[in-house]
C-alpha cells in the first residue's frame, strides 16, 4: 500500500533543478505555544451570510501585507506572525533564471546563513505535472 502511494505520489511530479538568484532571506520565529481555552472561554462569532459579499477594508497604517497575510508591521518574522509554525521557519525567497519564476525555498539555518540577496545557487524542486505547483523546493 505504502509502495503504491510513493509511485503515484512521484508519478504526478517532475523533478527540475536550475539557477535561482536569492531575492530575499527570511526568519520566523517558533510560534508561541498557548492553552487551548475551555468551551466556557470560546466566544461564537456570527458568519456572514452565504450572498454577503466581503468588502475589501483599508489597511491600517501599522499594517502590512505578506504573502496574502495581513498583519502589524513589527509581528513580521516574530512567533505573532500569522505564518510562524510550532518550529522555526528560514526561508529563502529566490528567482529563477530561466523562466522568472519565483519560490520560497524553506532551508535549515546553515544554508540561510550562507546565502547572500543577489547570490546566484542551484535550486532542485519537484513540479506538479498537471498543475504546475511547486513542491519540496531545496538548496542544491
Amino acid at each position: 500500500m505504502i509502495g503504491m502511494a510513493v509511485i503515484l505520489g512521484s508519478a504526478g511530479c517532475w523533478n527540475k533543478s536550475g539557477k535561482a538568484l536569492v531575492l530575499e532571506n527570511e526568519h520566523i520565529a517558533a510560534r508561541e505555544i498557548i492553552a487551548t481555552p475551555k468551551a466556557e472561554q470560546i466566544v461564537s462569532s456570527k458568519a456572514p451570510a452565504p450572498n454577503e459579499e466581503e468588502k475589501p477594508r483599508e489597511l491600517g497604517k501599522d499594517e502590512i501585507v505578506v504573502e496574502t497575510y495581513v498583519m502589524k508591521k513589527d509581528a513580521r518574522g516574530t512567533s505573532r506572525d500569522p505564518r510562524a509554525m510550532s518550529e522555526e521557519q528560514w526561508i529563502v525567497k529566490v528567482q529563477m533564471i530561466e523562466d522568472l519564476r519565483q519560490l520560497n525555498v524553506q532551508t535549515d539555518k546553515l544554508h540561510w546563513d550562507r546565502v547572500k540577496v543577489g547570490d546566484r545557487i542551484k535550486i532542485s524542486y519537484r513540479q506538479g505535472k498537471y498543475t504546475g505547483t511547486v513542491w519540496a523546493a531545496e538548496i542544491d
